[in-house]
């Protein structure tokens, strides 16, 4: 029944899976059993810590009293230091062009929510991260999917994404490595991607969370592709790449501001409102800029392995198939659910809850097509605790496929 304090209606379409689906998990500990969570990409719940020396910095600036406010924008010496640590990569930006954020999540909201009246329109890929579509529905703005290939390894089609753009296209957004799907785009896609923007005057955003992630191939910044004629908003956080989710510090970097000073302003402005991000994480940037790539050697060595098992597990399913990942610690699995005949993801999910508890995030919620029975993996666990949930995964599979079979026979 309703009461006298309504929400606001823009909340009614306001999703986010991820955490959303939480709430059948809960039920079924409420029963005494155990959930394996596999659905939220928080290292910190697995063992994975941020480097040491990050750690004694942010002790370290606590007791030096480092406590307060700082500038909306950020303290100096992290700024220049992030500048630095870009135009090694090749990104070319500036200190005046970094801004901290509350994670990379708030930068993306800052940026949306200056560019994007109701009704323009974002490009997003799909399967895709949910926050974008949550801060588009919020906004009033319309998201339109371009697709990710799982047949071409989940590598995205320029001609598709033109083929979407219209007098009401704002924003592309461009997420590598990717998360749902562990996917690293190849230099040759971002070209194409870019110059379809570069084409359409669109302004950039390059997720990039991941980037010091990668298990083959080369991270290419797209920053570094942005020549001085396309406008490239890089964000990035200490979330991942540094394995301190809960220090919520990210920052947004600048490609030729020059060329949009207006929208500049009022991301600033946005900024100025919400006094800063967060202090004590910012006096760990110049340290966290100047680690050694040898800081991530052990992280990286057991991730690995656990990708590789994923992929190995998950493709001896029957109708299952997993294109293996590149980079970040998802994977996209697909069941085979002969095209909704068999039901669908979110169903093949919530009864692998319920029956085998084990959590992970059905595929619509990162904005595929329910029918075509996707999921995404967090494979955080260790090797023993994945060898589990994929023995369950296929027993599971198993049984759907049967159940659902003699369904459809009656």
């Amino acid at each position: 029944m309703p009461t006298r304090y309504q929400p606001a209606q823009r909340t009614q379409n306001y999703r986010y899976a991820i955490r959303n689906i939480v709430s059948e998990a809960k039920k079924i500990e409420a029963q005494g059993r155990k959930v394996i969570y596999l659905n939220i990409g928080d290292p910190s719940l697995y063992g994975f810590q941020p480097p040491e020396a990050l750690q004694e910095a942010i002790i370290q600036a606590i007791r030096n009293g480092h406590n307060g406010y700082s500038p909306s924008t950020g303290i100096a010496q992290a700024r220049e230091a992030v500048a630095e640590e870009a135009a090694r990569r090749g990104i070319r930006t500036s200190p005046e062009d970094v801004i901290f954020t509350y994670g990379a999540s708030e930068a993306a909201d800052l940026v949306f929510t200056a560019l994007l009246e109701p009704g323009d329109e974002v490009l997003v890929p799909a399967p895709g991260y949910p926050l974008y579509t949550a801060i588009a529905t919020k906004l009033g703005a319309v998201e339109v999917k371009y697709h990710q290939n799982p047949d071409q390894n989940w590598q995205p089609d320029a001609d598709e994404l033109r083929a979407k753009i219209t007098p009401r296209t704002k924003l592309l957004v461009i997420i590598n490595p990717n998360n749902p799907t562990g996917a690293l785009y190849s230099r040759s896609t971002l070209e194409a991607m870019l110059n379809v923007a570069r084409q359409h005057h669109l302004v950039v955003i390059a997720d990039e969370v991941y980037h010091k992630l990668i298990f083959d191939g080369t991270h290419v910044p797209m920053g570094s592709l942005a020549g001085e004629d396309l406008p490239v908003i890089t964000m990035e956080s200490l979330s991942k790449n540094y394995l301190a989710p809960g220090w919520r510090l990210g920052w947004m970097m600048v490609t030729n501001s020059h060329l949009m000073p207006d929208l500049m302003a009022a991301i600033r402005k946005l900024a100025d409102a919400r006094l800063c991000a967060p202090i004590p994480p910012q006096h760990v940037i110049k340290t966290a800029m100047s680690l050694p790539p040898s800081y991530l050697d052990s992280t990286m060595q057991r991730l690995r392995a656990q990708r590789d098992i994923t992929f190995e597990m998950l493709n001896r399913i029957s109708g299952m198939r997993c294109n293996k990942p590149e980079g970040a610690f998802y994977a996209m699995a697909q069941m085979n659910l002969e095209h909704g005949e068999l039901g669908t993801d979110e169903e093949f999910v919530l009864g692998l809850l319920r029956e085998k508890g084990v959590l992970f995030v059905h595929g619509s919620g990162f904005g595929t097509n329910p029918k075509d029975g996707f999921f995404r993996i967090v494979f955080l666990p260790d090797t023993e605790t994945l060898r589990e949930v994929y023995t369950r995964v296929a027993d599971f599979a198993l049984q759907f496929r049967e159940s659902k079979s003699a369904l459809m026979m009656k």
